[in-house]
């Protein structure tokens, strides 16, 4: 027995020297910047000691060399192919293959550690995964998004981590897969909870298709607390939705001042539109009248101005149908006979004309100017039925 374990330690102190010469070796071309002449040695090193984890340190780091090896001959001449594509992928594998083999593994004198190895790669990785994202390849681009918020969490760079998880989710939403682009956004919020306003956003109009209304509040409310200043503006059009939405015409009256006095014209059109939606006709049409003045041909602002007006008919319409439901037959008579009805739709053809004129192919004001002839006994001018045709065929 004994002869037999005086064998076995004499075998691994071969085993384990040959490993040191060899690593020697690579390590000594790695220091003379012969890159693929260390790749041969390499090989030869893992082929005898495939479970060493100096080893696999030592072929992270061949890797990593190769990696560069490509880019300082591609910088000469970019239109040279790389000889070593998978170098990168491969070092990766390579530093979590040593760690796997010993935790506490240490690398030669000028070498990377397996940690610090693992850091390094994540730009890299990003800049890929950037590449193939730009060349529509979603799976490629996803893959090394991956890689690069790992070496960024294993790196503590949590912003750089939740951006990439971030991309992962834009590359998810314009491969039309809504599950994973959600789980990209709650995890890009959980990894950096102030990375960027526009995570919120985007999770609040998915929480708002799925009809959860708690989870919309929920996603504001925690934006809200985070972001001010610059960031804040890009809250301002979901929080409206949101009030909007519940209801809560307080609210969206004081957001509307608030964005109004902030002197940001860009944003009058979009409080008009949320003004109009909460029935506060009188006020989105004050506000829309007040900048027509600098801008008379605005066609945002006319063709607000005529969807202000549609909304109101349409609201008399609604509770003139709930009249006739409930069998209320004065108040629906009523209703269709007032005043009101027959000035919101004037008012509503007139501001759309008046857009039309200016841009005749915005296919929502053409809907709605089309329908304000039809019900006001106006005849509609075949050219514009041709372009609603023309729009609703694409």
């Amino acid at each position: 027995m004994k002869k037999w374990m005086l064998v076995l330690v004499a075998l691994f102190v071969s085993a384990s020297a040959f490993s040191q010469t060899c690593l020697d070796d690579v390590w000594q071309c790695l220091r003379n910047k012969q890159v693929p002449k260390a790749k041969k040695f390499m090989e030869s090193c893992m082929a005898s000691n495939p479970d060493n984890a100096q080893v696999w340190l030592m072929q992270a780091n061949v890797n990593v060399q190769l990696f560069n090896y490509d880019n300082e001959k591609r910088e000469k001449d970019p239109t040279i192919a790389p000889r070593y594509p998978n170098a990168l992928e491969d070092a990766y594998s390579a530093f979590l293959k040593a760690i796997e083999l010993d935790s506490k593994v240490e690398p030669k004198t000028g070498m990377l550690g397996a940690i610090e190895g693992q850091k390094l790669l994540a730009d890299p990785f990003y800049e890929k995964a950037t590449n193939f994202a730009k060349k529509g390849k979603n799976e490629d681009a996803i893959k090394y998004y991956q890689l690069a918020a790992n070496c960024y969490e294993l790196a503590k760079i949590k912003s750089n981590a939740a951006a990439c998880y971030l991309q992962m989710a834009i590359v998810y939403n314009q491969a039309g897969d809504k599950d994973n682009y959600e789980k990209m956004l709650e995890k890009c919020i959980k990894t950096n909870p102030d990375v960027s306003e526009a995570a919120y956003v985007e999770l609040y109009y998915l929480y708002k298709d799925k009809k959860d209304t708690l989870k919309c509040g929920e996603v504001l409310a925690k934006a809200e607390k985070l972001f001010t200043g610059e960031k804040e503006v890009g809250l301002y059009e979901p929080m409206m939705d949101y009030y909007s939405m519940t209801g809560n015409t307080e609210k969206l009256l004081e957001l509307c001042d608030k964005v109004i006095a902030s002197g940001d014209k860009t944003m009058i059109p979009i409080c008009a539109t949320y003004l109009t939606n909460a029935k506060s006709y009188s006020k989105a049409e004050d506000l829309l009248k007040a900048e027509l003045v600098n801008k008379p041909n605005d066609f945002e602002l006319l063709r607000q101005m005529g969807y202000r007006f549609a909304v109101e008919y349409y609201d008399i319409q609604d509770r003139r149908q709930a009249a006739m439901n409930a069998r209320q037959y004065d108040e629906a008579t009523k209703l269709f006979q007032s005043p009101e009805r027959k000035a919101a739709m004037e008012n509503a053809h007139e501001w759309c004309q008046k857009a039309y004129d200016v841009n005749s192919d915005n296919l929502e004001n053409n809907r709605i100017l089309r329908e304000m002839k039809i019900l006001l006994g106006i005849t509609v001018p075949q050219e514009l039925n041709d372009k609603i045709n023309a729009r609703l065929q694409h």
